[in-house]
């Protein structure tokens, strides 16, 4: 006569023990595994910028040592329909210079270069309405791009998605004493004019703002530091600080590395300003002015 071996099943408070050991496991493991795959993005886009930097650098030795265009004025200072010196494209406009992640494509040949994998928006060329922006997309036949597209909302963030933005003030006409309003589309200095260019950055990570009413995205290839900095951390400067509480550079040495960004918030809870944190980042070794080295220089 066979016996009939009982099977024991396991009782409702050694499941919830196993349960709570698996929570308690993954509450440990998955902020490890997310900082993991933060480190693993923010070298891609280290990677991306590196690139980028020796294509400034390229570029620069093809045009007499002046790198890229990194201000908004030098691709659309007071452009107006077919005036002489203006180059159009259907019935949009600019200048005929080109904006730096444009201009250093063609020693890229990948458009996917320019957009880091941490950055939730990649709004850098997108601003509706305007004639500039849908001009140089449409006189390097980007993909996706289309005459009128500057009205349609975020048309020109789908067809060049970007998350790098230039120093907004290598820009020639921001040499003191100059009119902007004789700035029409020259070149940047030359590298050999800036003062200690291994500190002086040349873009960085960014962000993009974003309308809460009908999530139309703003942004730019051009920014300076600090810009659009408030409280709430959803400006276009504070949103760039997206690896591990800093953001990746390029210098204008064609040198590219990850750094710490410093708070954004004064001890009050307040926003500082856009003179505030250029000066911490100066403070740092890290310069946005070309013509002095000097960590108090336009304080």
């Amino acid at each position: 006569m066979k016996r009939c071996r009982l099977r024991r099943g396991f009782t409702l408070i050694e499941l919830l023990v196993v349960i709570a050991i698996i929570a308690i496991l993954a509450a440990i493991l998955f902020p490890v595994f997310a900082q993991a795959r933060e480190k693993a993005r923010a070298a891609t886009c280290l990677s991306n910028m590196k690139q980028i930097a020796l294509a400034v650098m390229m570029y620069a030795t093809d045009y007499d040592d002046t790198p890229a265009e990194t201000g908004w004025d030098g691709p659309c200072s007071s452009p107006v329909p077919n005036a002489s010196g203006y180059y159009a494209v259907g019935d949009a406009y600019f200048s005929g210079v080109f904006s730096f992640p444009i201009a250093t494509a063609p020693y890229i040949k990948n458009w996917q270069i320019f957009t880091c994998p941490s950055d939730p928006d990649k709004g850098g060329f997108n601003k509706t309405g305007s004639y500039c922006y849908e001009a140089q997309l449409l006189a390097v036949n980007m993909p996706g791009s289309f005459p009128g597209m500057r009205d349609v909302v975020n048309a020109m963030l789908k067809s060049f998605p970007l998350s790098y933005a230039g120093n907004y003030f290598l820009s020639q006409t921001y040499d003191p004493g100059k009119s902007r309003s004789t700035y029409r589309g020259e070149k940047m200095h030359p590298l050999a004019a800036y003062q200690n260019p291994a500190q002086l950055f040349y873009a960085a990570d960014v962000g993009s703002a974003v309308s809460r009413t009908n999530g139309t995205i703003f942004a730019g290839w051009y920014i300076a530091p600090g810009y659009g900095n408030d409280a709430t951390g959803q400006g276009r400067w504070p949103k760039g600080k997206r690896h591990n509480e800093g953001r990746n550079w390029i210098f204008c040495d064609g040198h590219a590395k990850w750094l710490k960004d410093p708070s954004f918030l004064r001890a009050d809870g307040t926003a500082k300003s856009q003179a505030e944190i250029m000066l911490e980042y100066q403070r740092r070794g890290v310069y946005t002015y070309p013509e002095t080295n000097d960590p108090e220089y336009r304080r």
